[in-house]
């Protein structure tokens, strides 16, 4: 029964999916080059921000300045996430009114659309930079009064469309905030940065002054580096600088953690299910080695310097997302996974950030 019912999703969403990216509007969307029009007309606002948690963190610095373009003002702004950045939702407190989250299943969906028609917004930004279904069919059921977007394969389900500058060029945060300009903010007026607040949980005390964060893997088997080459890395550090080293998990590669226990300074991470909490522990670290982006956003954020390892898979859809605003070295492999980029390499751009 189960896997009938799937089947029958997987079609109504394939149908869906065919009406939305095939169904051209009666009219072409606008393309703004300025100010947006009836903008004193705009009250209710929603942000389409459904997808990953590096994507509400790097959102941060827009979200910032449109709030407080429009503090004094009785215009709302809320906001749509995914269950997989729900656990982001302590970022946003302080720059939407509301928080709705997409459900699973085709019946809560339904009910959470239902309710969003409701409030009636007048306006609905989709963030992303690539075209989405999820927010082509959104927009589509909501019905908002006006929608923008950047100009991409989906264009035709907005209203009004921004340029989507060169993605090989610009960092995500800076194209982010072109969503600004059509309400008159001009971004290059204001500081960017990512600006966030987490409560103090004191689950990883300090041992010793200095610290060293070690992120094991990112979302993906392709972005695990490899045990021998953490090993070697702990290695180096060890033999040049008294720090203690952390190392951060997942519960899928606790039985790893037993090849660092003979290692002098080295210590784990609890394992936390809230992403808040590990934010927290991230906080503590003087410096920072990932190849997990959210936690180059967290550094950014508390401005620890890192060492980010990317795939060059990331170059293919644009700039990798390089940390913004804190110092920095990047490694890109030359393959779609991380065994060419060798301890040696990871261990000098350490000492470059803590040397310099």
């Amino acid at each position: 029964m189960k896997k009938l019912l799937k089947i029958i999703e997987l079609q109504i969403k394939s149908l869906l999916k065919t009406i939305v990216f095939k169904t051209k509007s009666r009219t072409s969307p606008v393309v703004l080059t300025s100010f947006f029009p009836n903008l004193n007309y705009i009250k209710r606002i929603l942000i389409l921000r459904q997808d990953r948690l590096g994507d509400v963190l790097v959102s941060l610095p827009f979200l910032s300045l449109l709030k407080n373009h429009f503090k004094q003002t009785d215009t709302f702004i809320d906001i749509l996430l995914s269950s997989k950045n729900s656990g982001a939702k302590f970022a946003l407190v302080n720059y939407v009114d509301k928080i709705y989250v997409l459900p699973k299943g085709i019946s809560k969906t339904y009910k959470l659309i239902k309710r969003l028609r409701q409030e009636e917004y007048d306006l609905i930004i989709d963030l992303l930079d690539n075209p989405s279904f999820t927010s082509s069919l959104l927009i589509r059921l909501i019905k908002p009064r006006y929608s923008l977007g950047f100009d991409k394969e989906n264009r035709n389900i907005y209203t009004h469309i921004l340029p989507l500058p060169n993605k090989l060029r610009t960092h995500i945060i800076d194209r982010i905030l072109e969503f600004l300009k059509p309400f008159g903010i001009e971004p290059e007026s204001y500081s960017k940065f990512i600006s966030l607040s987490v409560k103090e949980f004191n689950l990883l005390p300090k041992k010793h002054k200095r610290r060293i964060g070690i992120i094991l893997s990112g979302s993906s088997q392709e972005k695990f580096w490899g045990i021998n080459n953490f090993n070697e890395l702990i290695k180096l550090i060890n033999n040049k600088f008294d720090f203690e080293i952390v190392i951060f998990a997942t519960t899928k590669h606790k039985k790893l953690l037993q090849n660092f226990n003979n290692f002098k300074n080295v210590y784990f991470a609890p394992f936390v299910s809230e992403f808040e909490k590990f934010a927290s522990m991230v906080q503590t670290c003087d410096f920072l080695v990932t190849p997990d982006t959210s936690a180059v956003h967290l550094a950014s954020a508390f401005k620890i310097p890192v060492v980010a390892l990317y795939t060059f898979e990331s170059n293919r859809y644009g700039m990798p997302w390089f940390p913004f605003g804190t110092k920095s070295v990047t490694l890109v492999s030359k393959r779609d996974y991380y065994s060419d980029i060798s301890p040696k390499e990871v261990f000098d751009g350490l000492v470059k950030l803590i040397e310099h």
